[in-house]
């Protein structure tokens, strides 16, 4: 509810994240949606009148198989809250244009019927968002990078203060103590 109100907040990974993150997991989905899904794919640089095989050959879109309501239909919102979306519009893939839902926030029935594809792929974009989306999504990349950055720096110095501590000459010396006694004790 409150994503409805407020919509995406610097503490919302932001698409560009969740693709990140789906390249680094590998993620694969099932041949098939489970009962009363559809698989959504979601392209971050769609443009109307483009052929969407580049996109998809290059890896260039979210996805994942969504539930659907109760009542069959397909909340847009569960989908902008999945992926710290602004919008989110379906593309009518036969005009290769936008579609215009009657409902802002959800998809009937009979239009994700219509809109997905030969394989059952319902597939979106996120048109451009509003500069205060952008600049927030700028800020939080920042954070972000700043704290890759810094749990980078405090990892590799632990590791190398724990490499000098096993490669320190008392350290060898304890360690070949330890395997001579275990040794003689062995060979008793």
């Amino acid at each position: 509810m409150l994503y409805t109100l407020f919509g995406p907040t610097i503490f919302c990974r932001t698409p560009q994240e969740h693709l990140e993150s789906q390249w680094r997991r590998n993620i694969q989905l099932p041949p098939t949606p489970p009962e009363r899904h559809v698989r959504v794919y979601l392209f971050l640089e769609w443009q109307e009148g483009r052929d969407d095989k580049e996109l998809l050959d290059d890896l260039l879109y979210l996805k994942a198989d969504v539930p659907l309501e109760p009542t069959g239909k397909l909340s847009l919102l569960r989908i902008r809250a999945m992926w710290g979306l602004e919008k989110c519009v379906p593309i009518d893939q036969h005009r290769r244009m936008a579609f215009k839902s009657a409902h802002p926030h959800y998809l009937s029935p009979i239009a994700v019927g219509v809109l997905a594809d030969e394989n059952g792929v319902l597939k979106l974009f996120e048109p451009r968002p509003s500069d205060a989306t952008i600049a927030m999504r700028k800020k939080r990349m920042q954070y972000v990078r700043r704290y890759q950055a810094e749990t980078t720096w405090l990892y590799e110095t632990a590791m190398q203060k724990v490499d000098e501590a096993f490669s320190s000459k008392k350290m060898v010396e304890a360690i070949g103590d330890l395997s001579m006694g275990t040794l003689a004790r062995i060979q008793e």
